[in-house]
Formats: structure tokens, sequence, C-alpha cells
């Protein structure tokens, strides 16, 4: 009885770890494309330019926005990569998992966070028309897709 207790609690654990990481992979590809490292002419920063009917002078403040938040999203994406290393580690050493998905978990609220608050400061760019295809276009915005790993 308690071997299964304890294996339906590391199940819920471990799926909440996952759909943790699952939730902040999506935000993470928000936060990256507007790094101010990014080339001012990426291939999916102008449809996003389009999509939306933005000037350049729109662009130019939303990359300043984001800009402004590049170091915080650095430090607070390497902490999640770590903190989710560390998860995994408990998951299959039978460490103290509870604490590691708590430690994820915050993370994953501080990176929601800043998100919000990014998109606080965007917001006054735009107009209305704007603000709503935004808000349709999820979590990605601008990201360029990533290629994915062959699998095998």
């Amino acid at each position: 009885m308690v071997q299964r207790a304890a294996e339906k609690r590391f199940r819920t654990l471990l799926g909440l770890g996952l759909a943790a990481a699952l939730t902040t992979s999506t935000a993470a590809a928000w936060a990256d494309a507007s790094q101010a490292n990014a080339p001012a002419t990426a291939p999916g920063q102008q449809r996003f330019q389009q999509r939306l009917g933005l000037s350049d002078e729109q662009m130019a403040a939303i990359k300043e926005v984001a800009a402004r938040h590049a170091e915080e999203r650095k430090q607070l994406w390497q902490a999640l990569r770590e903190a989710r290393a560390e998860l995994r580690q408990a998951a299959l050493n039978g460490g103290d998992v509870k604490g590691k998905a708590a430690v994820v978990g915050s993370l994953v609220g501080q990176i929601a966070e800043l998100r919000a608050t990014t998109l606080q400061e965007i917001a006054p760019l735009l107009n209305q028309e704007q603000r709503d295809a935004v808000a349709k276009m999820g979590p990605r915005l601008y990201r360029q897709r990533a290629p994915h790993p062959a699998q095998g």
C-alpha cells in the first residue's frame, strides 16, 4: 500500500515536472526570439512586423523593451535548465523530487511574470488591433522554429 502511494506520488510529481518543462519551453521560444543580439532582419521578426502591421519605430521600441529584460531572462532560463537537470537526477536517484519540482515551478512562475511584464511594456506601443493580434499569437510571437534533432 505504501509502495503504491509512493509510486503514485512519484508519477504525479514527474508529470508536473514534465508539464512545467513543456510549458516553459514554449515560453522560452518567445523569450529567445526577442534577445537584443538577434539580427535586425530575422525572417521571423519580419513576419511578426508584417502580421501586425508594425512600423519600423514600433519594432525598434519592441526590441528595446526585449533587450532591457534580456539579461534577467537569460539568467532565469539558465537557472531553470539547471533546476530541471536537478529534478531529473532527483527523480532517477531517489532524491528530493518534491523540493526540486517546487524550485522548477517557482522559476516557471518567475519567467511567466517577466514575460507578462514585458508584454505590459510593449502594449502601449501597439494599437488595439495589434494587441488583439499579439494575444492570438500565443507565446511564440516571432520566434523561428528551431530544427528538431534527428530521432534514432
